[in-house]
């Protein structure tokens, strides 16, 4: 989908399924994710924060981006409304900029299936990540069930661990950890988690 897509969806975004669904998301990946106060993480395609503003209390500071610079207002206002003084989103040139100096942990949620390029995108977010940092990936499991021009089907958990380890990710950890009724494009899916690391 085009991020005007999103621009037009943003101010209704939030609907009962999809906080249900991010708040199911968030209790599979917190035992995973730890609790340290000295770590930061990139919420990478945050829409309007549902997950990565959930898990500001787990971390010293947590950057929001998303395409959608409609999806980001929505999400300043979420962290000015709550006070949520360890939050602020940041823009793709911020993300480029030579003062960015990486982050130890990046959150990619529902996102990867609508970016056509997956080894390019995964080359980028590793680009993003400090030393011994760590990508969390949650997305739909392959199947036929659904095809359109601008989304992936789904992804094969082997085909995307050999990509992950073309790009220079070790470690890497994927499990099937949700199955969701008309989640998908109105189709029933199976959601996975994929923890990567990043070596020193």
């Amino acid at each position: 989908m085009e991020p005007n897509v999103f621009d037009q969806m943003a101010k209704q975004y939030d609907t009962n399924e999809r906080v249900g669904l991010a708040n199911r998301i968030r209790e599979k990946i917190l035992p995973h994710f730890g609790n340290d106060p000295e770590q930061d993480f990139l919420d990478f395609g945050c829409g309007t924060g549902l997950l990565g503003l959930e898990l500001a209390a787990q971390c010293k500071q947590v950057l929001l981006y998303d395409a959608s610079d409609t999806m980001l207002q929505v999400v300043e206002g979420k962290i000015n409304q709550r006070n949520i003084t360890n939050a602020k989103t940041i823009s793709l040139s911020g993300l480029k900029s030579p003062d960015f100096l990486g982050v130890d942990l990046i959150l990619v949620s529902l996102v990867l299936l609508h970016i056509p390029n997956t080894q390019s995108i995964l080359e980028e977010l590793f680009g993003y990540l400090k030393p011994n940092g760590r990508l969390f990936l949650i997305d739909f499991d392959e199947t036929n069930l659904v095809s359109h021009p601008k989304v992936h089907s789904g992804f094969n958990q082997n085909v995307l661990a050999t990509t992950l380890e073309k790009v220079g990710f070790a470690k890497i950890d994927i499990q099937t950890i949700l199955f969701e009724k008309k989640v998908f494009m109105n189709e029933d899916a199976s959601l996975f988690l994929c923890i990567a690391g990043k070596g020193d």
